[in-house]
């Protein structure tokens, strides 16, 4: 059975740690092929996440938040790739750039630590990775504190330090895992609709899914009133909750946008009463440009902390552990 997910996490420790854990792939004679052991990946994730709790190298969602800098500074970030990829080829890349965001929680009533992989991420320089911020934030009615690690596709696990650099208003942040030392992917502004694109996550802990499709339109639009529109990118690429953070590119590997949400819409009542039926999922990506703007120095906005009443938000792919989105149908 694999572990339901959440598509929340990410931090921990200002004190570098690395635990190498079993390999995740099985390699059988005469087949080379990358072959995940979702359970063993996930299994040996959570065993090394259990040696640095116990080691005290793990930090608290709640801390974190607290510590994230009022400013950015700016990153090296490599150049825009020119070079086109067969999709095998580009499924390698991606992956060699992709950790999965592993989630120690603690359940918010019997209080018990429970270990799941809830999330993507992928390296934009050295020791920094990009993700969704929705990932780094509490939810109270799932969690009543979290940790978290990334998980590369080797099966090492490192904690991350702290946020580097936030935009609530576009759900991305940069993040900061000391001694991840992974290819960078370059960003690239400007897709258009159309364009062929390929996504690489951890889709309900599906480890390491490479799913392709097209740019369907390019749009702006904000969660609430309190905040700005961001740039976004709805794409037909599949992906599911515990993809967030994920990394949408083009063919030579340029990442065009981030994955951030799913809309799903399953029809209506008409005027005569009679249901029309027919579901349509708006997969949402934070556009590349707002993730380039954070590679630059200027303000961060604050990481939203945990509220009394945690606010519904289109946006999130988390899925409460009581269920998974394969049985929710999303």
């Amino acid at each position: 059975m694999k572990t339901p997910l959440l598509a929340l996490l990410l931090l921990a420790t200002g004190v570098f740690a690395q635990a190498q854990a079993p390999a995740p792939a099985s390699v059988t004679s005469g087949d080379s092929r990358y072959i995940v052991e979702d359970e063993n990946y996930e299994k040996a994730a959570g065993q090394a996440v259990d040696r640095l709790a116990r080691e005290g190298k793990l930090v608290n969602f709640s801390e974190i938040a607290q510590k994230a800098p009022k400013k950015r500074l700016g990153l090296p970030v490599p150049p825009v790739s020119t070079r086109q990829l067969p999709a095998p080829e580009l499924a390698d890349v991606l992956r060699h750039s992709t950790v999965a965001l592993g989630l120690r929680y603690q359940e918010p009533r019997s209080k018990k630590w429970r270990f799941m992989i809830g999330a993507t991420a992928f390296a934009v320089a050295p020791e920094v990775l990009s993700t969704s911020l929705h990932v780094m934030t509490i939810d109270p009615a799932i969690m009543r504190e979290a940790q978290a690690v990334a998980v590369t596709d080797e099966g090492k696990v490192l904690p991350v330090a702290g946020i580097i650099a936030a935009s609530d208003r576009a759900d991305t942040c940069l993040i900061h895992v000391p001694g991840l030392e992974l290819p960078p992917l370059p960003l690239r502004g400007g897709v258009r609709p159309g364009e062929q694109i390929w996504c690489m996550s951890h889709p309900d802990g599906f480890s390491y899914m490479f799913t392709g499709g097209q740019v369907a339109r390019i749009s702006r639009d904000r969660y609430d009133v309190k905040h700005q529109p961001a740039l976004h990118v709805e794409v037909t690429a599949e992906y599911c909750p515990g993809s967030s953070g994920g990394a949408v590119t083009d063919a030579a590997g340029n990442v065009v946008a981030q994955v951030s949400s799913i809309n799903n819409y399953d029809g209506f009542t008409s005027r005569d009463g009679k249901a029309v039926n027919g579901i349509v999922s708006a997969r949402t990506c934070t556009a590349a440009e707002e993730l380039m703007a954070l590679t630059s120095p200027g303000e961060n906005e604050p990481v939203p902390t945990p509220s009394p009443q945690p606010r519904p938000r289109h946006r999130s792919l988390k899925v409460k552990p009581a269920a998974s989105a394969k049985h929710q149908g999303i």
